[in-house]
């Protein structure tokens, strides 16, 4: 990806879910600018609002949901990038270490007032100069602003390295460890049933928490384990598709080719030969 994606949205009528698959091979920066959301980041959950700054690593399972349905208002800027979008900077940045942040162990950070005053100044500017004609200044300019922000965040990470976010709550944490399982035995014939009975909950109630806490349902959250573990395999290895899904916990080779193309809308074959490109 040879630029930078910027938006700005503001949400305020209905409760808003991210879809069902959300991983991909670009750094994000999250910022949220109004109101409060969930935000499932891997294998734990964190209650996110007002000045808070979440950062994603690439190919990292994460989604954002609604916590009040009552009131869903909220207001976020978004900024994705990869390293291509600094291929002539890219000695200098890793120098930098600007793309270590995002491989720390806390994805949130929680900014004080005047950190919150510089930084939505700069996204601002930002989002303005993303809607301009793209002229060479233009994608210059935004590239500056980015490096600028990673900065920003890399010094004010380095300050509050301390910093350890609690769970909004005991169920929160709980769910959290649920999640960590599946994704540590992802390979293993899990059910929701099996689950419920070795963490001592029924199944509807654990169906209901793991849906309210991550904002994916069981099946959705572990099917996005496998396929982002054998879309890994496809690219690494070469081991056959049947052996693949074998590997990642699929029993038959045509479910797991359905589920597959649900998730990436290609084949296994296809994806396999479109990334070799």
């Amino acid at each position: 990806m040879n630029k930078a994606i910027i938006t700005h949205v503001k949400r305020d009528a209905e409760p808003f879910n991210m879809e069902q698959r959300h991983y991909h091979s670009q750094f994000e920066i999250y910022y949220l600018l109004k109101g409060e959301r969930n935000y499932f980041i891997n294998q734990r959950s964190y209650h996110v609002k007002k000045g808070d700054l979440v950062l994603i690593n690439k190919n990292i399972l994460h989604k954002t949901s609604t916590i009040d349905r009552q009131n869903p208002e909220h207001e976020r800027i978004l900024i994705q990038f990869d390293q291509n979008f600094f291929a002539s900077l890219a000695e200098e940045m890793e120098a930098a270490e600007l793309f270590e942040i995002f491989k720390k162990k806390e994805n949130v950070l929680s900014l004080n007032p005047e950190q919150q005053l510089w930084l939505e100044e700069e996204l601002f500017k930002l989002t303005a100069e993303n809607k301009k004609t793209n002229e060479p200044e233009n994608k210059l300019y935004i590239k500056m602003m980015i490096i600028e922000i990673l900065i920003f965040i890399k010094r004010i990470s380095l300050k509050s390295a301390s910093q350890n976010l609690d769970y909004p709550d005991q169920k929160h944490k709980n769910i959290s460890k649920i999640a960590a399982y599946i994704s540590q035995n992802y390979q293993k014939s899990l059910t929701l049933s099996e689950l419920a009975s070795k963490f001592n909950y029924s199944s509807a109630y654990l169906s209901r928490a793991f849906k309210e806490v991550t904002g994916f349902n069981f099946v959705e959250y572990k099917n996005n384990i496998r396929i982002k573990e054998a879309s890994k395999l496809l690219q690494q290895s070469e081991l056959s598709v049947t052996e693949i899904a074998t590997e990642v916990g699929f029993n038959n080779i045509t479910h797991f080719g359905r589920i597959f193309k649900e998730f990436t809308d290609l084949s296994p074959l296809e994806y396999r030969k479109v990334k070799e490109i």
